[in-house]
């Protein structure tokens, strides 16, 4: 499954280098004047996602030797590279900056797990699968696989010294950058505007990276037009050029074996034959840098230093020609003091505008955002906000521009809400089998409806249906902001089966069915994790599934029903939990805990009160890491024996292994669990991992809590396979404990 959606992704950015045709695109669209006749060198950069760091070396040898450039064309990653160069920063500082980013997060748009709303890691946890959008009577997805907020504010970073609606004639270095009009399927040339729009309209793959809107034109990757723009610098008056061309080889026969390679084939074809056109429009005195990237692809955003190291060679290898263009340490002196300077200088932030289309407030995400006016811009302070909007998930794009209006400078803030609901349904997986006969599965569905209203309301429904059902459904009412309190009613319906055991043999099953519903006063603490405490009314029922009791008086047998419950009850609930883990997993840094309670208001017949807490502590070093979970729960009843449907159990995964599930029960539990983790294999791109592991677990459950005690606690010992996968984690290994107790487990998805 990995290798195919590796496939299809590479497929996907592969499309993005497709070319034709020859339209421009300035402040509007239209043609680029020829410039006088006169000597000027001119880079061509071209796409080829990963393996456009190569750039970096190019340009870092042609710095180092002296060889002036006039004008740099990029499309794609040559866009991204040539444009910051042409903003003014030299090549090793460029490359300093991207080494010392997590590529992979950036290019993936990925959020660090502990700045999402705890809502939200709530569901990444349930839902592994993913989501799909539904809206006008059909399922919607995303326009792309990455929206690319991260990418693009790191552009307006990068850039922000430059004025927001330059003549990009006008930069150090004149540039442009090729994108493609999705609706016309015309070549766009950016050669004023946002920098960084220019930028990221260029770096747009279909299905990869979502398109960007400029001008109410809905703009993708360049590639798809013109991947090596040799003509559009010939168009600039370019007398030498150094084109620079990454892109991916065909394959070989024997790896042409699958639909999926022969697309993609297909695709490498097609943008040969583009690029095979655009080399034929070199003239004599050019110089083509072709830089051998082997098996570096487009996805290799982790391997950034070695494709800048092979691009400096690529460029030391053809040194003899390039020398031709070199000038003496006073001449490249003059250059760079001739070159213009564009700046934006100081300046202060006047006025705050949102604009957005959507249901949410202008006024609301005004609020969320906080810009304050009247201080100093600052690109990276103003984003900062807007990224802790965009952590909320309500957005498909959000992103900050720096407008001048009569005199004055504000920031306009550009909101898109997802354009793929306005419902969602989320989806998860869980499959588990042991050597002793247990297994079960549960399909799980989430359907989450947001901004129910103007207050920010959002309705919430989960499904569960398998070996066990249940369904839920509350609603979460802000009551001042979306991010502070809320209130909460909800109804909670189960149904699950309870198996029996004396020892080792099981010997009976209840039915367990149990409804609840309240009213719960939440409210988050910041990202750390959220409070409820509420109302709340319950019911449940034990029924005999299987099994009886007999007994034996003489010659005769007697057969009697197992007792079961039937227990309603009415009461006050609570529950805090702090959410600092870096994965919900297999987590290497972080710490969890939870902890909830359950008193009854009213003294009824088999009334209860309850108090459980669960946490977990994670740490690491290199590809080693450690778990520490603990896990207690009491019950607290005035009958001493265990009631059918409610209590603890041991015995399964993670739960005492070695043993049958739910082996043990009682109305008192504790739980301690060792975890040493080796991550064998890391797939950074696709977020995507393999552990050897190894745990040891200790508990065990008593009725009476004057029978708690470590000294009889129950031990078992595993080692297993674990992988991260896109379904969720996976589970296989073997436990053991004293006694001459084993078990082989498998286990898909969440405990």
């Amino acid at each position: 499954m990995t290798k195919h959606f590796y496939r299809v992704l590479s497929a996907l950015l592969l499309a993005s280098l497709v070319a034709h045709t020859n339209i421009t695109y300035a402040a509007d669209i239209s043609k680029t004047n020829k410039v006088a006749p006169k000597k000027k060198t001119c880079v061509v950069l071209s796409g080829g996602g990963a393996r456009g760091y190569s750039h970096i070396g190019v340009l870092k040898v042609l710095e180092e030797n002296r060889i002036p450039i006039d004008c740099i064309v990029g499309t794609s990653m040559g866009a991204v590279i040539g444009g910051v160069y042409a903003s003014g920063m030299p090549a090793k500082e460029l490359e300093k900056r991207l080494l010392e980013l997590d590529l992979a997060d950036i290019a993936l748009d990925r959020i660090d797990r502990k700045s999402l709303p705890p809502s939200h890691r709530q569901d990444d946890f349930l839902y592994p699968l993913g989501s799909v959008g539904v809206g006008d009577g059909r399922i919607k997805l995303p326009s792309g696989a990455v929206q690319a907020n991260k990418f693009l504010d790191i552009l307006q970073n990068w850039t922000q010294h430059i004025p927001p609606n330059v003549d990009f004639d006008q930069l150090p270095i004149a540039y442009r950058s090729v994108a493609t009009d999705m609706q016309t399927g015309s070549m766009v040339i950016f050669k004023k505007g946002p920098l960084h729009h220019a930028i990221r309209a260029s770096m747009a793959a279909p299905g990869a990276f979502s398109p960007i809107e400029i001008d109410g034109k809905l703009l993708s990757d360049g590639g798809l037009t013109r991947n090596l723009p040799i003509d559009i610098a010939q168009e600039l008056g370019a007398t030498q050029i150094i084109a620079v061309n990454i892109g991916t080889p065909l394959m070989p026969r024997e790896k042409i074996d699958s639909l999926l390679t022969v697309y993609q084939q297909m695709i490498n074809i097609l943008t040969e034959q583009n690029v095979d056109a655009q080399k034929k429009l070199l003239n004599k005195q050019d110089i083509l840098i072709e830089p051998k990237l082997g098996d570096i692809t487009f996805l290799d955003f982790t391997r950034a230093d070695e494709a800048i190291k092979i691009g400096e060679q690529a460029a030391k290898d053809l040194l003899p020609q390039l020398k031709r263009l070199q000038v003496s340490e006073q001449a490249y002196a003059a250059y760079l003091q001739a070159r213009p300077s564009p700046s934006l200088g100081d300046v202060k932030v006047a006025f705050v505008e949102v604009q957005t289309k959507g249901i949410i407030p202008p006024e609301k995400i005004k609020n969320w955002l906080d810009i304050p006016v009247g201080q100093a811009y600052s690109s990276e302070k103003i984003n900062e906000r807007v990224e802790a909007v965009y952590n909320n998930r309500e957005f498909d794009v959000i992103g900050h521009e720096l407008v001048e209006r009569n005199g004055e400078y504000g920031i306009v803030v550009k909101a898109n809400e997802k354009s793929w609901g306005p419902d969602f349904l989320k989806f998860g997986l869980n499959m588990s089998s042991d050597l002793n006969g247990n297994s079960g599965y549960l399909l799980q569905i989430g359907h989450r409806r947001p901004w129910i209203d103007a207050s920010g309301t959002e309705w919430r429904s989960d499904l569960e249906i398998g070996s066990a059902v249940r369904i839920k459904s509350e609603l979460r009412k802000p009551i001042n902001s979306i991010d502070g309190p809320y209130l909460s009613p909800y109804i909670d319906y189960q149904r699950h089966y309870n198996q029996v055991y004396d020892d080792e043999t099981l010997i009976a099953k209840y039915r367990v069915r149990s409804i609840r519903t309240g009213l719960d006063v939440g409210a988050p603490f910041g990202n750390l994790g959220e409070g409820r405490i509420g109302l709340t009314a319950s019911k449940i029922v034990a029924d005999p599934h299987t099994g009886a009791i007999i007994s034996q008086s003489g010659n005769t047998q007697n057969i009697q029903t197992l007792p079961g419950a039937d227990i309603e009850q009415y009461g006050i609930r609570a529950k805090v939990t702090l959410d600092q883990l870096d994965s919900p997993f297999f987590p290497r840094t972080g710490y969890y805990l939870s902890s909830e309670g359950q008193a009854a208001i009213f003294d009824q017949k088999d009334s209860y009160q309850t108090f459980s807490t669960d946490g977990k502590v994670a740490f690491s070093r290199g590809e080693h890491s450690i778990n520490l979970t603990g896990q207690l729960g009491m019950l607290f009843q005035d009958r001493a024996e265990n009631i059918p449907g409610i209590g603890y159990r041991l015995g399964g995964f993670q739960r005492l292994s070695a043993y049958q599930l739910d082996q043990f029960s009682g109305n008192y539990m504790m739980l301690g669990n060792l975890t040493y983790l080796y991550r064998a294999l890391n797939l950074r791109l696709l977020n995507q991992s393999m552990f050897l592991g190894t745990s040891i677990e200790s508990g065990n459950v008593w009725n009476k809590r004057s029978d708690m005690s470590f000294g009889n606690l129950k031990h078992s010992y595993s080692v297993f396979l674990g992988l991260n996968t896109f379904m969720g984690p996976v589970h296989l290994g073997v436990a053991t404990a004293p006694g001459g107790y084993t078990n082989i487990f498998f286990q898909l998805g969440r405990n």
